[in-house]
């Protein structure tokens, strides 16, 4: 029923647009052509700036360039940011082949990983109204079929141990972020792909996504751990 129900419904599309500009009729119609959707729904939107915030930062959790970010904002450097400014973010447009290709092709753990974008952050808490970040790996994991450890620590002792460069999307990815440095894992998040990684932040207070680009977690980046059902229950 599937294969005849969309098929109907896009031509229903087209049939209802008929004297009216439609941009699936456009694309159907014309394939050469390039729509583009806003992922916002709304013109602009804001954001002020919290502690740990970097370009790099705001760049991966609203899926924009730095390159825009600084054109919008009229910042000619790529200074710190002003902890409480608030900066004007662009339209979030995006081409809608594009959108249909991500949408098609997202695996399942990174799908419900990112379906807890904003929930808070609360130390101990393990879902599904809120979380710590080992709260958060473990529970989208456990969503997924995948036994792994509640702590970070833990967690970090579990899979196929993977260098930066070898990361690929749904990786578990560890972190020393004490301020001392003091070698051992205090937190994880998720791989996304594209240097970006989903996890719940403490500085952010809520789950948010952020770049291994920025300065912060550049330098206290640890390893990788690869799961899966089989490696995740021995």
């Amino acid at each position: 029923m599937k294969r005849l129900i969309i098929p109907t419904l896009l031509m229903s599309s087209i049939v209802t647009a008929k004297n009216t500009y439609h941009p699936l009729k456009s694309m159907l119609l014309n394939p050469s052509k390039s729509i583009s959707v806003n992922l916002k729904g709304v013109s602009n939107d804001t954001y002020k700036v919290k502690l740990g915030d970097d370009l790099a930062s705001v760049s991966s959790r609203y899926n924009i360039s730095i390159k825009k970010i600084k054109k919008f904002n009229h910042i000619k450097s790529s200074k710190s940011l002003i902890i409480g400014s608030t900066l004007k973010i662009p339209d979030q447009t995006i081409k809608l082949e594009i959108l249909l290709a991500n949408i098609k092709n997202i695996s399942p753990l990174l799908k419900e990983a990112k379906e807890h974008l904003g929930k808070s952050y609360v130390w101990g808490a393990i879902g599904p109204a809120k979380f710590d970040c080992s709260g958060f790996t473990s529970f989208v994991c456990r969503k997924n079929g995948i036994s792994i450890p509640r702590t970070s620590i833990m967690q970090g002792e579990v899979g196929i141990k993977v260098v930066r460069k070898e990361l690929k999307e749904g990786d578990l990815i560890f972190f020393d972020t004490s301020k001392e440095k003091k070698g051992y894992i205090t937190h994880v998040g998720i791989y996304l792909g594209d240097n970006n990684f989903i996890h719940a932040s403490s500085a952010n207070k809520e789950v948010v996504i952020s770049s291994l680009n920025q300065s912060f977690y550049k330098a206290r980046f640890k390893w990788g751990r690869r799961v899966n059902k089989l490696l995740a229950s021995k």
